[in-house]
């Protein structure tokens, strides 16, 4: 059997691919944070569910069961508030998958086969597969259009009163977004906003 041909995108692809998916399901699209588990469930007629000991076993936080038209979710994520955040972050990325490498998981119903999967490619393959899912799922969360705009005049207030902008505005657009501090780490530097704030 020949071994998957894995597409890899740009940045930009990305960010076009992110706005096409929440123009078509996020409304209204301005309005946040994206409620991504209920646009899988209801627009995407996904069903997520608890997966216990996922993690301890497989060393997953989930898994895109794209044959059952599922995506399991360690159970401790997806019930202790404290890791809603996290929970998020797997579900888009999750279905950053679905959306990005659809062929490659079609037939996957277990977490060994999703597993097995990569098996099929190598290792520099999966890494950049699970980037580009990673990014994908960033830009879902977080709007490019909205983030940019949120970001800037929060860094034009915090200057404005001279104060140190990253620990507040992190904070901030973590609560407002509903993502991790580290998450939005990521999306400053992948927009280009990251030299704007004051360390």
């Amino acid at each position: 059997m020949p071994a998957p041909h894995i597409r890899f995108y740009s940045p930009q692809e990305l960010e076009t691919f992110a706005d096409a998916f929440l123009m078509k399901f996020h409304r209204p699209f301005d309005s946040l944070p994206v409620e991504i588990d209920t646009i899988v469930e209801a627009d995407l007629d996904i069903r997520i569910l608890p997966f216990s000991c996922l993690e301890q076993r497989y060393g997953l936080h989930g898994y895109l069961a794209l044959s059952l038209k599922k995506i399991y979710i360690e159970q401790y994520i997806m019930d202790e508030e404290s890791f809603e955040k996290r929970y998020r972050f797997t579900v888009a990325e999750e279905v950053a998958h679905l959306l990005l490498h659809k062929d490659l998981f079609k037939d996957v119903e277990t977490p060994q086969e999703y597993l097995n999967t990569f098996d099929k490619i190598t290792e520099s393959e999966h890494t950049r597969m699970d980037m580009d899912a990673k990014r994908l799922a960033e830009a879902v969360l977080m709007p490019a259009e909205i983030f940019r705009r949120e970001c800037l005049r929060l860094i034009t207030e915090s200057k404005s009163r001279q104060v140190n902008t990253k620990p507040t505005l992190y904070s901030i657009l973590a609560n407002k977004f509903n993502v991790s501090e580290d998450a939005i780490g990521y999306r400053f530097w992948h927009l280009g906003l990251y030299n704007q704030i004051s360390l």
